[in-house]
């Protein structure tokens, strides 16, 4: 079977196997977001007796991390129709898809799984979490009052204002999407019934804002950014203003860190951390190269990868910051440093530099192996923020 790259003429082929695939109705409102994704997607398919059977949808974009942005490509829309389910054809479009990001000099890729096992056959790795927090409406907190303007408008009227606002917080995250105009338009055609409240300072400076949406009983957030506690006080305080009107209140946070204790009753809310988006290493060297570590000198390391798809990662490399220069180079293994030596596959890798997990935790686990020293070196030099994304692909 070949697998082809589609253009615009395959739109329809793609968007009825979308449909079929994937159990959905259309409509003009699922037919203009899914066509913006389509646009600016590098698609690819699988065609049997003229008949797209399987599609894959790759699109390139960047994400923040720590003051750095890589290139990412986020993959979507993985389907195959029934008759052609079970003969590896999703397999064959996302290898092609990894094969082609790293001759394009892709760095990053993330997807949404439908199974966390299957994909860490391809490198991926589960690094994203949501947390989800769902409360009676007379038990949100109080808040100290917060005497600042707060404006409401649809996504769209917001975006003006939210749009530099979002990219300059979502600088300093750890994998947050840099979001490109294309992508807020597509967000508005997705989601018509998201709505904004932004909070303003006594300078009339926008200090936060809130992604919300509103159905019979149930006021949900869907993303919260602030400057500062007023920010977040003044928009808390919007929401609890709501109380009366709302049976139920939904918190969905990329900060997967719980805030329980914040709440008068804890027991009362019901709260869930989900596994949500996988992200891996596509280019390993061109990602070590730009990383942001945190320290500028690092003695001589090696790391021995392993990698299911891309031949390139696979081998010893020797890590070394001098004066915050990053050397990261491929040796003979009959050169390493036994003292100070760590073997990992290249899912496990991207969990570690993530800041998923430390190094420590991993090998006290099982899932890489190294010495002590070597371990204790690689953990100091890294970031250790837990990554952040709201985004989905």
């Amino acid at each position: 079977m070949v697998v082809d790259r589609l253009t615009q003429a395959n739109l329809t082929d793609f968007y009825q196997l979308y449909l079929y695939a994937f159990n959905k109705q259309d409509s003009p409102y699922r037919r203009q977001f899914f066509t913006t994704r389509f646009k600016h997607a590098q698609a690819y398919g699988i065609y049997q007796a003229k008949q797209l059977t399987s599609g894959l949808l790759s699109i390139p974009l960047q994400v923040y991390f720590h003051g750095t942005s890589y290139q990412m490509n986020g993959i979507g829309d993985v389907m195959s129709a029934p008759e052609s389910r079970g003969h590896g054809n999703a397999g064959k479009l996302l290898t092609t898809a990894l094969e082609n990001m790293y001759q394009q000099q892709i760095t990053l890729s993330y997807l949404a799984p439908f199974a966390y096992r299957y994909y860490r056959r391809f490198g991926y790795e589960h690094t994203f979490n949501h947390l989800q927090y769902s409360l009676p409406g007379r038990d949100l907190p109080k808040i100290k009052s917060a005497n600042f303007q707060v404006k409401r408008s649809s996504l769209a009227a917001a975006l003006p204002e939210i749009m530099p606002y979002y990219q300059q917080k979502a600088q300093s995250r750890s994998g947050a999407l840099v979001r490109p105009t294309w992508w807020w338009d597509y967000l508005t055609q997705k989601h018509p019934d998201w709505e904004v409240a932004r909070a303003y300072n006594q300078q009339k400076q926008l200090i936060g804002y809130l992604i919300y949406s509103r159905q019979a009983t149930t006021f949900t957030s869907h993303e919260c950014q602030v400057s500062d506690a007023t920010g977040y006080q003044t928009l808390m305080q919007f929401i609890r203003r709501h109380q009366s009107s709302y049976q139920r209140f939904l918190f969905v946070s990329a900060d997967d860190h719980n805030l329980l204790d914040l709440l008068p009753e804890p027991s009362l809310a019901t709260t869930q951390l989900q596994p949500y988006m996988m992200a891996r290493i596509v280019n390993l060297k061109q990602f070590i190269q730009a990383y942001p570590f945190t320290q500028k000198h690092l003695a001589p390391l090696t790391l021995t990868v392993t990698d299911p798809i891309l031949a390139a990662n696979n081998g010893t490399w020797q890590l070394q910051l001098t004066e915050g220069q990053v050397t990261f180079a491929k040796i003979d293994s009959a050169n390493v440093q036994k003292a100070r030596q760590i073997q990992t596959d290249i899912q496990t890798l991207t969990k570690l530099l993530f800041g998923v997990q430390t190094g420590a935790t991993l090998a006290h686990y099982g899932q890489l192996t190294g010495t002590i020293e070597a371990l204790t070196a690689l953990d100091a030099v890294l970031p250790h923020t837990r990554p952040q994304l709201w985004d989905y692909f």
